[in-house]
């Protein structure tokens, strides 16, 4: 029988549930249907169960390390109904209630994943300039440590039921930022480390010489010492063969704007500061490798706007200028371009015959892929001063949208058409009354589709006929930012989300979750769909 202040919580911990419900995007996804992938910052906390690290990251949520396979899973994000990226401090309690304080307050989750309960910093009566610092927990409470003082909390529903200068019973802490410098020089100079990372006793050193500040250390059970960077790398430490072994897992821009490449992802944005880079992703194994701008010889920091991934290289469009990787010599080189205007960027770059097509706001430039000189062509005069939104090829035609409109190049008949005038069309077909501003291109294997905001066009590669695949309404008559198909179902971004419709059943979704931002590039393996956007990079088990 139950006593009368077991039952007063049973009871408490149900209307806090009622009242306060799942925090996840929506009810038919299982946590881990979306996955948000950002730049992870500073690594202010860690914490550990039996199976994972939880790492606390400045930008990128929480990542969760395998401590047994040595890898990545899925972040914990704002995908799983977390209120901010930002975390502050972690805490994975021993009756498997993972804590977790960001900058608006303190939640809590039973499965480690979703239905985060949350608690606003108003709640516990912190000032203005209080947060919590580091979160333990004791036999009975779970404690926050906000600096001059401590929150004693209930385990199980989050309420706050004390306020102390000190503990009063003996607590297990996780982690929390360093307030000073750490003096770890007697740790580290019992220690090697691995992948040509150095020390100087006080700080560490990456292999490209650039200095590292420590940001937070802790202990597992194992006597392992972690111990976490200001760019998000953390160290595990090996205390039987004293040495400490690297992982980083993260973006190198936040605001992506294009996905490249086909087994693995070549990922690009805009540039906030000069620690920012292009990222190397690989989805399948949950590993990624950051080019830092500032680490690398030949690789000027820019803004990346367009991928186009070679047999050999992959060419990245930025402002002014193209970037490119060299994959077996592992180099980088700058190209300028010759694009006209004062403000310029490589809206998209094709692959043709051994050149590489490259569109822009101010027009067209063609560059030789063996010596990356520009060649002159008819259509760089015939398109100077449009801007190019969007190129494509398909069976010997390249598809060329602009903010004038649609336009067909067959390269064999060496002939430029109006899209209008060209290919065949039924009775039925009805062109866009806009024949300006066709922002987005993509195709399959049969089709092309062209997206403007008066509707979206298909155009069937195999017999030239033109029909009208989705109707404006659909996406709001908005401009399309990116598109991708996948059979019947395609996927069209604007400013008011993502619309999944399947063009065969008329049937329609719409996912305009804040942690999406904007969607500016999709790409779809397997059964996930990948978008860049201004809130890092985003999967979508969609199938």
């Amino acid at each position: 029988m139950l006593d009368r202040n077991s039952s007063f919580r049973h009871f408490f911990v149900f209307m806090l549930l009622w009242t306060i419900g799942a925090a996840q995007p929506d009810l038919r996804f299982h946590p881990f249907d979306w996955v948000q992938y950002r730049k992870p910052g500073k690594v202010n906390s860690i914490s550990f169960s039996d199976q994972y690290a939880y790492i606390g990251t400045q930008y990128g949520g929480v990542q969760r390390f395998n401590l047994f396979s040595n890898r990545f899973e899925e972040p914990i994000t704002r995908a799983q109904g977390l209120r901010s990226n930002s975390i502050i401090a972690v805490h994975r309690a021993a009756n498997g209630v993972l804590w977790v304080a960001t900058p608006f307050g303190v939640e809590h989750s039973y499965d480690e994943a979703g239905n985060w309960r949350f608690m606003a910093n108003n709640h516990f009566g912190f000032f203005a300039d209080q947060f919590v610092e580091r979160i333990g927990e004791s036999e009975n409470y779970i404690w926050l440590d906000v600096g001059s003082e401590v929150r004693r909390v209930d385990p199980l529903t989050g309420v706050q039921l004390g306020i102390l200068p000190n503990p009063d019973e003996p607590v297990t802490w996780s982690s929390g930022l360093a307030r000073f410098q750490l003096d770890l020089s007697n740790e580290l100079i019992d220690y090697s480390i691995t992948d040509g990372w150095m020390t100087d006793l006080h700080s560490l050193f990456n292999p490209d010489g650039r200095q590292m500040r420590l940001t937070t250390y802790a202990r597992n059970r194992m006597n392992e010492l972690w111990i976490g960077t200001e760019d998000g790398t953390f160290f595990r430490g090996d205390p039987t063969m004293r040495t400490f072994t690297p992982y980083h897992f993260g973006l190198g821009q936040v605001d992506i704007q294009s996905i490249g490449g086909k087994d693995s992802f070549w990922i690009g944005g805009l540039l906030n500061n000069l620690s920012d880079g292009i990222t190397y992703f690989d989805s399948d194994r949950e590993i990624s490798d950051v080019y830092v701008f500032e680490d690398r010889i030949n690789m000027d920091p820019t803004s990346i706007f367009s991928i186009l991934e070679l047999k050999k290289e992959v060419w990245f469009g930025g402002e002014d200028g193209l970037l490119i990787y060299n994959k077996k010599k592992e180099f980088w080189r700058n190209y300028g371009l010759s694009l006209g205007g004062q403000k310029n960027w490589v809206t998209d770059l094709i692959e043709i015959e051994g050149q590489v097509w490259i569109g822009s706001p101010h027009g067209l430039a063609i560059v030789n892929i063996k010596d990356k000189k520009q060649i002159d062509h008819d259509l760089v005069d015939q398109f100077k001063n449009i801007y190019i939104h969007d190129l494509a090829l398909g069976k010997g035609l390249i598809f060329i949208a602009t903010e004038s409109g649609l336009f067909i190049y067959d390269i064999k008949n060496t002939k430029l058409y109006d899209g209008e005038s060209y290919g065949y069309k039924s009775e039925e077909f009805l062109y866009p009354n806009r024949h300006d501003d066709f922002t987005v291109i993509t195709r399959d294997k049969r089709n092309v589709y062209i997206a403007n905001r008066s509707g979206i066009l298909k155009f069937n590669l195999r017999d030239r006929h033109w029909s009208n695949a989705v109707d404006a309404s659909i996406y709001g008559g908005l401009d399309v930012k990116s598109m991708v198909v996948d059979k019947n179902t395609i996927f069209i971004s604007t400013v008011n989300g993502i619309t999944k419709y399947d063009m065969k059943k008329h049937l329609m979704d719409i996912y305009n979750y804040r942690f999406i931002g904007q969607v500016n590039d999709m790409y779809i393996r397997d059964r996930k769909i990948w978008l860049g956007t201004s809130e890092g990079l985003i999967s979508y088990r969609y199938k």
